[in-house]
C-alpha cells in the first residue's frame, strides 16, 4: 500500500520540488494527482502574472516520476524523453496535475499527464513522459 504521507514527505526533501510548491493529493499504482499552489516565482509573463511553461513542464514532470517510482527516497525514475502540449494559459491560481501510467515494464514507464486549473475540461497542458526505470 502506498502512503501518501511519506510521499509528501520525501517531496518536501526535494529542493527543486519544494520550489514547484505541490503535494500529492491521491496515488495508486497507476495514477497520482497533485495540486501546485501558485508562487511569484512561478511567473513566467510578469504583465499578466502567468505560469512559466516550464514550471507546468517540472510540476507534470515530478507528477509523473511519482505515479511510476512513489517510493523515490532511494532512487528515482530518471526521465528519457517527453512532450508536452501547451493549450492554454495557466494564470495565476492553483494548478493540477493527473498523471495515468499507461504502460510500465521492467526498464521503461510512459506516463501521460494533464494539467487544469478551474475546469477539468479545459486542460492547461497535456504531455507524455518516458522514465527508464532503474
Amino acid at each position: 500500500m502506498i502512503d501518501l504521507q511519506t510521499v509528501n514527505v520525501n517531496v518536501s526533501r526535494v529542493p527543486f520540488f519544494r520550489f514547484l510548491n505541490f503535494e500529492v493529493q491521491s496515488l495508486d499504482s497507476l495514477h497520482a494527482d497533485a495540486e501546485m499552489t501558485f508562487a511569484s516565482p512561478h511567473i513566467g509573463n510578469p504583465i499578466m502574472e502567468h505560469y512559466h511553461g516550464g514550471i507546468i513542464a517540472s510540476f507534470m514532470e515530478a507528477t509523473a516520476a511519482i505515479s511510476v517510482h512513489p517510493d523515490f527516497a532511494d532512487v528515482p525514475a530518471k526521465p528519457i524523453n517527453l512532450t508536452v502540449d501547451y493549450l492554454r494559459p495557466g494564470v495565476k491560481g492553483p494548478m493540477y496535475a493527473r498523471a495515468n501510467v499507461t504502460r510500465k515494464g521492467k526498464r521503461i514507464a510512459s506516463v501521460a499527464v494533464m494539467t487544469w486549473q478551474t475546469d477539468r475540461e479545459k486542460p492547461v497542458a497535456e504531455g507524455l513522459y518516458h522514465f527508464l526505470l532503474v
